[in-house]
């Protein structure tokens, strides 16, 4: 009787912990980058302002970094206090001559993203402005990838 009793309890015990634990416990959670790229066609990029946020999923900005050409291999300027949100405002310039700018399809920076859930986030991309040596603006193009998770 004592044994049944034992393993009564202890079944009971095992219940309650399980009914204890919190919702959602079980959801995946990921990280993802996103590269961001401007495409300034033969005119050479000097600075620029943009929007990165979430649109759906459940997704936080945890960190952003440079791009792939010197000019712009600096992390950009953002608020770090503004990134764990959905939404981030970033921006660079260089003021170096004409030959040390890019040209064309440049990544500018990479979005890191702390994803929870199965489903894949969508993002907009809203680029405020670009501009060229000495500040004039220009027509500029602005797109993003996903990075391969590996």
């Amino acid at each position: 009787m004592n044994r049944v009793r034992s393993i009564l309890l202890l079944l009971a015990a095992l219940l309650g912990a399980s009914l204890a634990q919190p919702a959602g416990t079980n959801r995946s959670v990921r990280f993802q980058a996103v590269d961001i790229f401007i495409v300034s066609n033969e005119t050479p990029l000097a600075a620029y302002q943009l929007e990165f946020s979430v649109k759906t999923g459940d997704a936080k900005v945890v960190g952003v970094e440079g791009g792939e050409h010197p000019a712009f291999k600096d992390a950009p300027f953002y608020d770090p206090k503004g990134i764990q949100h959905e939404r981030v405002i970033i921006a660079a310039f260089n003021t170096s001559s004409e030959d040390k700018l890019p040209k064309g399809k440049t990544r500018v920076a990479t979005i890191h993203l702390h994803v929870t859930g199965e489903r894949n986030p969508d993002y907009a991309v809203k680029l405020e402005t670009a501009a060229t040596l000495g500040g004039r603006k220009i027509t500029a193009e602005i797109k993003y990838e996903e990075r391969k998770r590996e």
